[in-house]
């Protein structure tokens, strides 16, 4: 895995984590020490995604075509009392309810945020899928014990074991949880485990049965997925990359 590679994926995580903060604030009554720590790590994330966003603007030759095809990016920089205070103002009419115009705001920062990861990850996912499963199951169990040791003022170290037989949905009970949100949070994981682990399952089993060899592409398929990743950054390939490509187009058509 490049440089880039590992950069966009790093984003791409923090963008999930957005999300599944974002998931459980609008679903779960939540207290105020989990509301304030959200809080502090939105912040240190948005500032993140800001600098992010300058710096690639910054480089990008074509402010504006760069601007138009990296919306999700700019949107994803706000706050969502950024967006609370511009549309309160603005677009909300006074007689709506509060509260379900911030759940509303909240789902929409929830969609630009679940596209943010997705566009980010693309090409990790297509490279190796295993690995990528095995990152965001840990990224998974990590977030999990963090919640429940909040919520149920439990050891990190029981919070993490917690988190772990529950993600794989081994369940041993030693441990049991009292709080609504703290049994509401395992739900969410256990879900989310029972989908990753047969993923993963099922790419074990394809490799075993494929005697553990690996696919190997052929030098034609290496070129053009190279290609596709340069596209992908279209705004800062130069004349002589571009020409590059074409001439490269041109030698695998013969």
């Amino acid at each position: 895995m490049n440089k880039k590679c590992v950069y966009d994926f790093f984003i791409g995580l923090l963008a999930l984590m957005l999300t599944l903060m974002l998931i459980i604030e609008i679903f779960i009554n939540i207290p105020k020490e989990v509301s304030w720590t959200f809080y502090y790590i939105d912040n240190i994330v948005r500032l993140i995604f800001i600098g992010d966003y300058v710096t690639r603007l910054a480089i990008s030759k074509e402010k504006r075509k760069f601007i138009k095809e990296n919306l999700i990016d700019l949107f994803s920089i706000f706050s969502i009392r950024f967006y609370v205070r511009v549309l309160g103002f603005t677009i909300i009419p006074s007689k709506v309810n509060s509260s379900y115009c911030i759940k509303a705001i909240k789902s929409i920062m929830l969609i630009i945020c679940a596209i943010k990861f997705k566009i980010r990850v693309k090409d990790e996912i297509r490279k190796s899928r295993l690995n990528f499963l095995l990152v965001v199951s840990t990224i998974f169990i990590v977030i999990g014990a963090v919640l429940i040791s909040i919520v149920e003022g439990m050891s990190i170290g029981d919070a993490l074991w917690w988190s772990f037989v529950t993600f794989t949905t081994v369940g041993y009970g030693d441990i049991l949880l009292k709080t609504q949100l703290g049994k509401a949070i395992a739900v969410l994981l256990m879900i989310i485990g029972i989908g990753v682990i047969g993923v993963i399952t099922t790419s074990i089993t394809l490799y075993i049965i494929n005697g553990g060899k690996k696919i190997e592409k052929t030098y034609e398929e290496k070129v053009i997925e190279d290609i596709k990743s340069m596209l992908d950054n279209f705004d800062d390939l130069s004349n002589e990359d571009l020409d590059n490509i074409v001439k490269i187009l041109k030698a695998l058509k013969k």
